[in-house]
């Protein structure tokens, strides 16, 4: 279903997609204030996404989600950093795409996975052998050690190697995200 703000359904998603971006500063984020996180999660054309008509291939995805991950870089003055940019976008994107249904189909297909520390430590215990996916996964183990987008590629890239061995779209590599986990 492609995005009508105008729609109370709509718009019940599009804040809780927010909602959810913002949450998921509470921890280690250099922004944590609403006042300073709310305008960077509203800076992409989400609307251009969401609501157009054709269909997004990986690449068409990949260019829109660069430059709407360096300009939230930019507008935090370079504070935020491209790790937590990309989180911010991939949050809302999972919560209103992969969860809400909202925009075109082939969006699921390209969306990315939020990269933390819940799922960088998923990727270790199912592929702890497998040093090329963990070559490329845990480049870095940090959200803000992901300094560059070409980083956040090489991670991306990991995950596209489990992807494909398991035959998940890429935004399903959340199910290996163990931040819920704990021990009783």
């Amino acid at each position: 279903e492609l995005f009508n703000p105008g729609s109370t359904r709509h718009a019940i998603i599009h804040d809780y997609a927010r909602w959810c971006a913002f949450s998921a500063t509470r921890s280690g984020c250099p922004f944590k204030a609403k006042k300073d996180v709310y305008p960077l999660i509203d800076i992409p054309d989400y609307e251009e996404l969401l609501s157009s008509n054709h269909s997004w291939s990986t690449a068409r995805f990949l260019d829109w989600h660069e430059k709407y991950t360096l300009q939230i870089n930019k507008a935090s003055g370079q504070i935020i950093g491209v790790g937590w940019a990309t989180k911010l976008i991939n949050v809302y994107l999972k919560t209103i795409v992969y969860v809400g249904r909202i925009g075109p189909a082939s969006l699921i297909d390209c969306i990315h996975p939020p990269i933390d520390g819940g799922l960088w430590q998923g990727i270790k215990q199912a592929y702890e052998t497998e040093k090329d996916i963990l070559a490329k996964t845990h480049t870095v183990s940090k959200i803000k050690d992901i300094t560059s987008y070409q980083i956040y590629q090489s991670i991306l890239a990991g995950c596209e190697l489990i992807t494909q061995h398991k035959g998940w779209k890429l935004i399903e590599i959340e199910k290996l995200w163990t931040g819920t986990s704990y021990k009783s």
